[in-house]
């Protein structure tokens, strides 16, 4: 995946990775210099810029521009942007995975200073970045974000990073609504990712590598603006198909609606099963909502079940994965239970 082989033909365009000398920026650094780009890296300090090109090695070489440089406010954001058009003449793409982690409390705990980091302080940076740089690019140039699964499921004890990480999609989103023109704003939505960092080589992990080669593809491929959710190697390889293919990828979430009548005297022990189930399902990867609810104001009658996923192939391997409960859930129905309603997007 890292190999110049696996790259389109880059050369020439001119690139800034905030975020680059971290773990999962190395990975994008590496992917657009195989790519031919000259890519800028802002770092905190000398000594980091020399570290970092000493952990690149080989791949480090002319086109590799290291500065040292504070870009987390708003005036060195438009520092570092009118720098970047000094140093190469302009600026085609950004790919900002600038992120950090917070992790102890739960959200009526938190203190100021844990508000001030854990949220402000990264979302404010994004937004530096993103109004230096959005204005500068290129007629075909392309803004990524990269965030984690989490701007898309709480994570209890990590709230903020939950909360600034969807933020930061709404952002994006806000962003693609009011550009004009080719210009492109994606995300790329991170599960576990396997770095040098991390030291794991989990099967189903997404690469560092993967993640560059996905930054680098959509740029190449002018595919139109949109988020990639990678939760695993499957989805990462899928996202690389398609956008080597010159075709967006499949990235419409898909809506399942089911509705439980249950027996006489069983409505609680329904709503318990539901609830075993309920970590399990919103643990899956192509997870993004599972709700339980009931009609206004009544404490009888149906359960409605709504579920959401990233994709059909995502609702299919959820199917796949509860079969094995439809016994214990008929037992409690008045009715077998149906096959649950399928809606896939129209206007998103």
């Amino acid at each position: 995946m890292s190999t110049s082989t696996s790259h389109p033909d880059l050369s020439g365009r001119r690139v800034v990775v905030p975020g680059g000398t971290g773990a999962v920026g190395e990975g994008v650094v590496r992917a657009y210099l195989a790519a031919g780009a000259d890519v800028v890296v802002p770092t905190r300090s000398q000594e980091r810029a020399d570290e970092f090109r000493h952990v690149l090695g080989d791949a480090a070489g002319d086109r590799l521009h290291l500065v040292a440089h504070d870009y987390t406010t708003f005036p060195g954001a438009a520092q570092l942007a009118d720098e970047m058009e000094r140093r190469l003449g302009g600026v085609d793409d950004v790919v900002a995975p600038i992120g950090g982690w917070w992790a102890g409390k739960p959200l009526w705990e938190i203190d100021e200073n844990d508000w001030q980091s854990a949220f402000v302080g990264l979302a404010s940076t994004h937004m530096a970045v993103l109004r230096a740089f959005l204005p500068k690019l290129s007629t075909h140039g392309t803004y990524t974000l990269i965030v984690g699964a989490s701007a898309l499921t709480p994570v209890p004890g990590s709230g903020l990073v939950s909360m600034e990480q969807a933020a930061l999609l709404m952002m994006r989103r806000v962003a693609e609504a009011e550009l004009t023109g080719p210009r492109r704003v994606h995300a790329l939505i991170l599960g576990p990712v396997s770095t040098r960092v991390t030291g794991t080589e989990a099967p189903d992990w997404v690469s560092a590598d993967q993640v560059g080669a996905i930054a680098v593809a959509a740029a190449a491929s002018e595919a139109r603006s949109q988020e990639f959710r990678l939760g695993n190697r499957a989805e990462a390889d899928q996202a690389l198909a398609h956008l080597q293919a010159g075709q967006p990828a499949r990235t419409g979430t898909v809506v399942t609606v089911s509705t439980m009548e249950p027996k006489d005297g069983r409505r609680e022990d329904l709503v318990a099963l539901l609830a075993e189930l309920a970590p399990r399902i919103r643990a899956e990867p192509g997870c993004l909502r599972y709700t339980v609810h009931r009609t206004h104001g009544e404490a009888d009658g149906p359960l409605l079940v709504i579920q959401e996923f990233t994709s059909i192939e995502g609702f299919r391997e959820h199917s796949k994965t509860v079969a094995g409960q439809i016994p214990r859930l008929a037992a409690l129905l008045a009715k077998p239970p149906a096959p649950p309603a399928l809606f896939e997007p129209v206007l998103q």
